[in-house]
Formats: C-alpha cells, sequence, structure tokens
C-alpha cells in the first residue's frame, strides 16, 4: 500500500481538494471564490483567490506527512498573465468570457474558420485565447508589456505557486486554439504569424502529458499549505479530461455527463471528432488518442442564479418542491453567458416562455430543471448522433436523486450514478498520474459496485418527447432577437 495522494481541482467557482488513498476519498474540504462579471460578455476571476482557496482546504485537510504526491486539475481555456515573480498582472479572463467577438471576426479573416477548426479541432469563438489575447493587445497592451508568461489553466497557475515552474497540460492546451491536434504541438510560427499572433511565441508554456510531474513543493509554498517541503507535484489533465477518466470513460466508448457550474458532455475516442455544432476534440493524456466533449456555458449555474434571487434555500429543499409539480408547458432556456454546444452563439440568454398569472415560483424551478435536461439532452445529439447504451453522470450537480431521474426521463438513457461522483474529477487527475508512473497501465476506471441506476420512466419520457421539440425550436426563434438587445 503506498502513501495517500492530496489531489485538488480548482472548478469555476471553488476549489476541493480530498486525500486519497487506495481509490477512496479518506477526507475532502473546499473554498469558494468570487467571479466578476461585466458588460459584453466579461467574466474574471483573481489568481490570487485561487492560491487563497488552495491553502485554506490544504489546512482544513490536515493531510498526512507522508503523502505520495500533490495532484492538480482545473478549468481550462483561461488568460493568465504572470510576470517575472509568477504574480499575476491583470485578472484572469475565463474560459466564458466572450467579449472579443470582433476580435475573432479579425481572426477569421486571416484564417478561415475551416481551416483553424482543421488544425486546432474547435470552431474558435469569441472565448478562445486567439480572439482574447487581440483583445488585450488592442484594449490593454500595458498588461502584456508587462507580462514574462502565460498560463493556460488555474491548475497552471497553482502548480507555478507551489513548485515556481510554469507549465500546462496538452489537454488544457488543446481547449485554448494555441494547439495543434492531429501534430501534438503548440501552433507553428507560421501560423502565429499569419494570426498576426507572432509575438506570443515567448510568453507560452511548456507543455506536458496530463499527469506529468512538474517539480517539488518549495518551502515557501510548503509553509503556507501546512505540508512538508518537496512533495512531488504532478499536473493532471485539465478538468474535462481528468472528469473523463474519472467517470470510467478514460478509454474509447462510453459516454458521460458532467453537471457543475457549467457542463458537457463526454466520451474518449479514437479518432478527431467534426469540429461543428459546438463540438470540441481535445487532446487525450494519450497521445494518439482524443476526448471529444460537447461544452455548455452554464449548467448547474442557472440553479445558482434563480436561488439568489428567489429563495435562500438550499438546492435539495428547492428542487424536491420543484419535482413535486406536475410538468407544465413553461419553458426555460439555460443560456445565461451565451452558448457553446450544440451551437456557438455570445449573444444567446436565458428565458422563460409561457410565463402566465397562475404561474408560481415552484413552475419557475420546474421549467428551469427540465431546460437544464432538455440543453443536456440537446448537446449529447451533437456529440453523438446514435445514442450510448447509457450515461454516467458526474459533478457536484450529480447529487440529487430527483433531479437525476428527470434527466432519465427526459434523456430517455439509463442514467448511472457512481457512489462518488462529485469526486470524479479527482480521481480520473490521479489516475492519470498512475498511468504516467507506471502503477497503472490503463486510464480505465472500473464502476463501483455501489453504482446506482436509473432508468427512463417511459410515460414520462413520451410527455418529455412533446415539450423538447418546443425547447429546440425556441433558440431559432430567439437568435435574431437575442443579437439585437446585445447591440
Amino acid at each position: 500500500m503506498r502513501a495517500p495522494a492530496l489531489v485538488f481541482d480548482i472548478g469555476s467557482s471553488s476549489a476541493k481538494a480530498a486525500i486519497i488513498a487506495d481509490g477512496e476519498v479518506l477526507r475532502s474540504a473546499s473554498a469558494e471564490y468570487a467571479t466578476r462579471f461585466g458588460a459584453a460578455g466579461l467574466v474574471e476571476q483573481d489568481a490570487g483567490d485561487w492560491w487563497d482557496a488552495v491553502k485554506r482546504v490544504s489546512i482544513d485537510l490536515r493531510a498526512p506527512a507522508e503523502l505520495s504526491g500533490i495532484v492538480l486539475t482545473g478549468q481550462m481555456q483561461d488568460v493568465i498573465l504572470l510576470d517575472n515573480d509568477g504574480a499575476p498582472v491583470r485578472p484572469v479572463m475565463l474560459y466564458s468570457d466572450t467579449r472579443a467577438v470582433a476580435q475573432i471576426e479579425r481572426i477569421h479573416e486571416l484564417v478561415s474558420p475551416a481551416d483553424l477548426a482543421a488544425v486546432t479541432g474547435i470552431e474558435q469563438s469569441a472565448g478562445s485565447l486567439l480572439a482574447k489575447l487581440r483583445w488585450l493587445r488592442e484594449h490593454e497592451a500595458g498588461s502584456l508589456e508587462r507580462a514574462s508568461r502565460l498560463a493556460f489553466g488555474a491548475a497552471d497557475y497553482i502548480g507555478a505557486c507551489m513548485t515556481g515552474n510554469v507549465a500546462t497540460d496538452a489537454t488544457t492546451a488543446s481547449t485554448t486554439g494555441l494547439w495543434n491536434l492531429s501534430a501534438h504541438a503548440l501552433l507553428s510560427d507560421e501560423l502565429l504569424e499569419r494570426l498576426e499572433l507572432g509575438w506570443l511565441r515567448p510568453l507560452l508554456p511548456a507543455v506536458v502529458p496530463g499527469g506529468a510531474r512538474i517539480g517539488e513543493l518549495s518551502e515557501l509554498a510548503a509553509a503556507a499549505l501546512q505540508l512538508p517541503a518537496a512533495i512531488p507535484v504532478y499536473l493532471g489533465p485539465g478538468d474535462a479530461g481528468a472528469a473523463t477518466i474519472g467517470a470510467g470513460c478514460g478509454e474509447p466508448g462510453p459516454a458521460y455527463a458532467y453537471v457543475g457550474t457549467s457542463g458537457w458532455v463526454g466520451f474518449s475516442a479514437l479518432e478527431i471528432g467534426q469540429a461543428a455544432a459546438g463540438v470540441l476534440t481535445l487532446a487525450h493524456p494519450r497521445p494518439g488518442r482524443y476526448i471529444q466533449v460537447a461544452p455548455m456555458m452554464t449548467s448547474a449555474g442557472n440553479l445558482d442564479w434563480l436561488q439568489s434571487i428567489f429563495s435562500e434555500r438550499g438546492h435539495e429543499e428547492i428542487i424536491h418542491e420543484a419535482l413535486e409539480r406536475q410538468p407544465g408547458s413553461l419553458l426555460f432556456l439555460p443560456y445565461l453567458h451565451g452558448e457553446r454546444a450544440p451551437f456557438d452563439d455570445p449573444f444567446a440568454r436565458g428565458a422563460y416562455i409561457g410565463i402566465s398569472a397562475s404561474t408560481t415560483g415552484a413552475d419557475l424551478w420546474r421549467a428551469l430543471l427540465e431546460g437544464l435536461a432538455f440543453a443536456y439532452r440537446h448537446t449529447l445529439s451533437a456529440l453523438s448522433p446514435q445514442p450510448p447504451e447509457k450515461l454516467t453522470l458526474i459533478g457536484g450537480g450529480a447529487r440529487n436523486t430527483a433531479l437525476n431521474q428527470l434527466f432519465a426521463d427526459i434523456i430517455g438513457l439509463p442514467v448511472h450514478l457512481p457512489p462518488d461522483a462529485e469526486n470524479a474529477g479527482l480521481h480520473g487527475a490521479l489516475r492519470a498520474v498512475d498511468v504516467m508512473i507506471g502503477f497503472s497501465d490503463n486510464y480505465a476506471i472500473d464502476p463501483a459496485p455501489q453504482t446506482q441506476v436509473l432508468r427512463p420512466d417511459r410515460r414520462h419520457h413520451e410527455l418529455y418527447q412533446r415539450k423538447y421539440q418546443h425547447f429546440l425550436a425556441a433558440y431559432p426563434a430567439l437568435k435574431p432577437l437575442f443579437r439585437q438587445l446585445a447591440s
């Protein structure tokens, strides 16, 4: 039996960590941080808040003195500019920041969308680092002048805080638009020059396979985390890669859905997918394999939004009351911050359709939950025209049995719920390390015996079939209006 590992996931709204030994979570803790939203699609966080949260959870966990290593994963597709001392020079532009609409249009004038997608595996949009870095060049040139290094994900920054080394993993790099998917390398100098981004080359980080060792815990970081110095630090694959492995989908075949503040559906594959309908193909930790995902900009974040307006009760109580109601005709579109899949539209927004004088608060909640499940069904259909045999649900949003049953009824597939679904990303990041160091020879995590299976109620599914058609019709009808409102 080897010593336990301390695994961190620096997510969209909080940092969580767990001490894991022999596949079992011994203790876990989390700490939240704030996100700033602004006009024209601004979405930012402070990298210093990530480090503060990591310090808090490390101290709360009281890890044993003997650890086999520290493993990191977290949110991807961020713009994190660091100075010579490794300090952030400005707030982080998150993956969901869509202010660079004009800049992506200019990029598509320089290199066609189809050509870019063929190289990167992703249809580049306003969320692309290509566009965000052009936006900074045009609006905050001073920030770029003060920067000496660029990081792509939250785990990259925390790894730098721990070891002094700035690196990113290949899965995270492949979300940015700066990664040549088939060549398994950063974009060539020639293509960067065509994109008018040749100046960026000196800022780019080293890219390592997900699970690689990036250094040891420094004396300074060890004191801040209340841990022994010199513990090996490993950079796991970014959150989508770690979640894919942790969901039991690290080898080609089965599919899963991640339900968190944001969300996605995905699976591992032997081939690059079609970069259409918002589907992304990401680098797998094993070169020559890929992770196909269809990301949603806002998943359970819709619940947080409505709760902040109408209720101080917890999610469990609200969901129970909402699902006690009978299904009605009220529709909800869950696009609070735009959408990435199955369509890419930074101007899309949330909407209730069909409110009447008799609509209650519980009706609003039920429609929101149905809209969320409809969106996952829509996204899954974009990822794979042929539905999978089952769908595994993971993430913090997959904790409520009644909500999970709603997912099964609406999607029409058996829903599998691992017993530790909330920590799937932590387990996946650790498995990637195990493969890198030779402790495991594959990325498959077998389903736990306690995995719960919820089968769709066919009567309910037939009812939701009709409502789903209305859901599909709603966004195209409102799309022109969303763009007009944005202007």
